[in-house]
């Protein structure tokens, strides 16, 4: 019973402290990540670098495609030759060899290509993930200094659907509480074209 006694006092404690720290008014800020992302100037680089990027893989496919077709086009051509009427038996069964060879390059090529197409894609989606996820990161960072700092806010929510699950965070939210303005002010503060 003794022991009851002991731990009686600080169960109380920390039950009153339990109801002073639940009766605390909570500070809540909302932003909207989406129109940040979109607004910040280091997006829109982020953009342009990865679109050029994007633009010379395309032009090596393009070539690739070329070079393709090229060789599609000398397999037709050689196959029209092998219905040369005035070829010999063993000219026709030579032209066939190397027709059978020039198609299995043509597979080849094929092939390499797909791979490298499916390579290029990954590589791109990795880095566009990657390159999104910093900036978030950079944004977030901004956002958590100005709410504590500016707004001692004990909570900050998302009123966008940035991570596009269709739904919002937030489905309703005073205007008062959106920081979303002052925070792309301080996003873009050391853009180099203000």
């Amino acid at each position: 019973m003794m022991k009851l006694t002991k731990l009686l006092p600080a169960v109380l404690a920390l039950g009153a402290l339990g109801l002073q720290t639940a009766s605390a008014e909570l500070t809540v800020v909302t932003v909207s990540m989406q129109k940040l992302f979109d607004g910040y100037y280091k997006s829109a680089e982020a953009n342009e670098s990865l679109q050029s990027i994007r633009e010379q893989a395309q032009a090596e496919a393009e070539e690739k495609q070329q070079q393709l077709q090229t060789m599609a086009e000398e397999v037709r051509g050689m196959q029209e030759e092998l219905e040369n009427p005035v070829l010999s038996d063993d000219s026709k069964a030579q032209k066939e060899q190397e027709i059978q060879q020039k198609v299995q390059e043509v597979r080849q090529k094929q092939q390499e290509f797909q791979q490298w197409q499916q390579r290029t894609m990954n590589e791109l989606q990795a880095r566009n993930q990657e390159v999104r996820q910093d900036l978030i990161d950079e944004i977030i960072k901004v956002v958590n200094d100005i709410a504590l700092k500016d707004h001692n806010a004990d909570l900050v929510f998302d009123t966008s659907d940035i991570l596009g699950s269709g739904v919002p965070t937030v489905l309703y939210a005073d205007s008062d509480l959106d920081i979303t303005d002052a925070i792309m002010v301080k996003l873009n503060e050391d853009a180099p074209n203000k």
